[in-house]
């Protein structure tokens, strides 16, 4: 079971605007930060002329050039920390980072992709430990036909589903992660077997090299 290190990671605290909608479609955001710090964010105050609304989503990059074979199944697990950790979240695909493993920058905040979803939405968040996600086929195909995997996790009731929670009211739903823990990508990798024919037998039509299962064949008689 490989797992990955995070290879870069953090926060990006989005532009305040006067309207949930518009705060969560702003192009920007207004900083980054790492450490120990609110990871996922929906923040709202209203008020005379509009009042005061604010989103931070956080983006993970890992290296994934080393995996091969078929990735079966795959954990992100999210060092918590903090005491107010009332967000539901979930994990979507990014591009942030460039693409690849550029630093994360603020203009960052937007690339998110709702419509393309890695995981089911965890609706409790650990403070003190480790907050284990189960990611789902779309990531994992990503994993192991890439060599970057790049994700965005973001506050599931509003920021994903784009909705004021507070229904016009104050509150906030939050987050706090700690980037200089530990935050790993775990991956069951089934073996890529013996991948050629055996006198005269196409590899597809094989199961089997005496008895042993071609997943665990790496050669024949020496080759």
């Amino acid at each position: 079971m490989p797992t990955l290190n995070l290879n870069k990671g953090g926060n990006v605290v989005g532009t305040v605007d006067n309207s949930q909608a518009a705060a969560r479609d702003e192009a920007v955001g207004q900083s980054t930060s790492t450490g120990t710090a609110t990871g996922v964010q929906y923040f709202a105050s209203p008020g005379r002329g509009g009042g005061t609304y604010r989103y931070i989503r956080t983006f993970l990059q890992f290296d994934s050039s080393g995996i091969t074979g078929t990735v079966s199944a795959a954990v992100l697990n999210i060092a918590g920390a903090g005491t107010t950790n009332n967000a539901d979240i979930i994990v979507c695909a990014s591009d942030a980072f460039g693409g690849t493993n550029d630093d994360l920058v603020v203009a960052d905040f937007n690339n998110v992709d709702f419509s393309t979803v890695y995981s089911s939405e965890l609706a409790t968040w650990n403070n003190g430990g480790n907050n284990a996600i189960t990611l789902n086929a779309t990531a994992r195909s990503i994993i192991q036909g890439g060599n970057s995997f790049i994700c965005a996790v973001i506050d599931h009731d509003s920021d994903f589903q784009d909705t004021d929670t507070f229904s016009g009211g104050a509150g906030s739903h939050s987050a706090t992660i700690n980037f200089s823990g530990t935050i790993t990508l775990d991956c069951t990798v089934a073996a890529a077997g013996y991948g050629h024919a055996v006198i005269g037998t196409a590899a597809a039509s094989i199961g089997k090299v005496l008895g042993v299962a071609t997943a665990n064949v790496s050669k024949v008689i020496g080759v």
